[in-house]
């Protein structure tokens, strides 16, 4: 499997709209897509604790381990479908299936990202840092193409359109979830 995925994560990086193509014409069964989206949420939780107890910053609120779950499988469930909603909105032909695909795809590669950021912290601090703005740069720039390629768009604007759209969407339902929950954070020591 991973034979199939990794030339395609390299492609990814260098063309990333031809890698959405090839990802959607591949025919992953959907019955795959949730097991590996859950599977992607546990193991970033996993690796937030490992690398949150290195360097854990004060003044922000700790999540337990099942709410940083629960509210990262509902942020990305919702981003998978806002994304396939705002973009039919805009005249998009994508699926929901192959929005799913993509995202799964796309937070794998993610996660692959903080796991060399994890090792790079513990050899050379500095440098992790460097490296984690590249991969939030490169994770937007592929997210815009692989948006472009799931709808058919001509113009990474639309896609950006597409993902202002379904952030806000997402941001306001973190909030209402996190409000449901009791979540508090604080600021400057104030509650």
């Amino acid at each position: 499997m991973l034979n199939t995925f990794l030339p395609i994560a390299a492609q990814a990086v260098r063309e990333p709209r031809e890698a959405a193509s090839t990802l959607m014409s591949m025919g992953v069964p959907y019955a795959a897509l949730w097991p590996a989206f859950g599977a992607l949420v546990c193991l970033s939780v996993i690796l937030s604790f490992l690398s949150g107890g290195l360097d854990a910053p004060t003044g922000q609120a700790a999540l337990g381990p099942l709410v940083l779950a629960l509210t990262s499988a509902v942020a990305g469930a919702a981003s998978v479908f806002l994304v396939w909603k705002v973009g039919a909105a805009m005249d998009g032909t994508g699926r929901f299936e192959e929005a799913l695909l993509l995202t799964v795809f796309l937070q794998g590669l993610i996660f692959a990202g903080q796991l060399i950021e994890f090792f790079l912290y513990l050899v050379m601090p500095p440098l992790s840092g460097l490296f984690s703005i590249a991969i939030i740069l490169l994770t937007f720039w592929i997210n815009l193409n692989f948006i472009a390629a799931l709808h058919g768009f001509s113009s990474l604007w639309r896609s950006f359109g597409v993902l202002v759209f379904a952030s806000l969407g997402v941001a306001l339902i973190l909030i209402f979830l996190m409000s449901l929950l009791g979540v508090q954070f604080m600021s400057a020591g104030v509650a």
